[in-house]
């Protein structure tokens, strides 16, 4: 059943998130430009395999800073819509659980993963939700999360979990730094600042290490 308090602490707990999203997007942004500076004065400086020990360490942290950009979107996509929310969930009151299962009983089983809790969150909210949740183990400077997170899984349960986003999970799972996506780093950052680097003399080094010398993050 809906419960009155609901909008009200969510939107309360949405609105403390994205306020500590500004301020760690900020802090993070320094990080990541403070660590592009530094690869790029050792680019600058012909110190290219000291530059190259140290893309990984960019890389993670750009990643971090995407996921702080995806949280803020989740959070503004249900700041946006919660009303909406309010509203859809009001149906099962209004209507009674029996009577709203048995009117769209057969339109849900035409889709899959559609529940009646399911439906009771907008579609457009529904990868927003599933993804804050998920977040929530994830992300311990986000204490706000928890308190969301008990609100969504009072009021969905797991029927949302399909939908988190696969762009989100992807940024959070382990992957294998290669030596390629290093290089194209620097080349990236070689370009920003303005570096004209020749990256032959340091590839030729690097291909003649194995393999094994990749490693992997997060």
């Amino acid at each position: 059943m809906f419960k009155p308090k609901f909008y009200a602490k969510c939107k309360s707990s949405l609105k403390t998130t994205k306020t500590r999203i500004e301020v760690l997007k900020k802090k993070k942004g320094s990080v990541v430009k403070f660590l592009k500076s530094d690869i790029a004065e050792l680019l600058r400086t012909g110190l290219d395999y000291n530059a190259y020990c140290r893309a990984e360490g960019v890389m993670i942290e750009q990643d971090r800073l995407s996921c702080y950009h995806l949280i803020d979107q989740f959070v503004g996509c249900i700041s946006s819509n919660l009303s909406a929310m309010q509203k859809q969930s009001n149906w099962r009151s209004a209507w009674g659980n029996q009577m709203l299962t048995k009117v769209i009983g057969d339109v849900l089983r035409k889709y899959r993963h559609q529940t009646l809790e399911t439906w009771e969150c907008p579609e457009e909210c529904r990868e927003a939700v599933a993804s804050l949740i998920y977040a929530t183990a994830r992300f311990s400077e986000f204490p706000e999360l928890r308190d969301l997170r008990t609100l969504f899984t009072e009021k969905y349960g797991n029927s949302l979990e399909p939908f988190t986003s696969k762009e989100f999970v992807e940024k959070l799972s382990s992957k294998t730094v290669t030596k390629e996506m290093k290089l194209q780093l620097m080349h990236d950052i070689a370009q920003e600042f303005s570096i004209d680097w020749d990256a032959k003399s340091l590839e030729q080094k690097l291909y003649k290490l194995p393999s094994s010398k990749q490693v992997s993050f997060h």
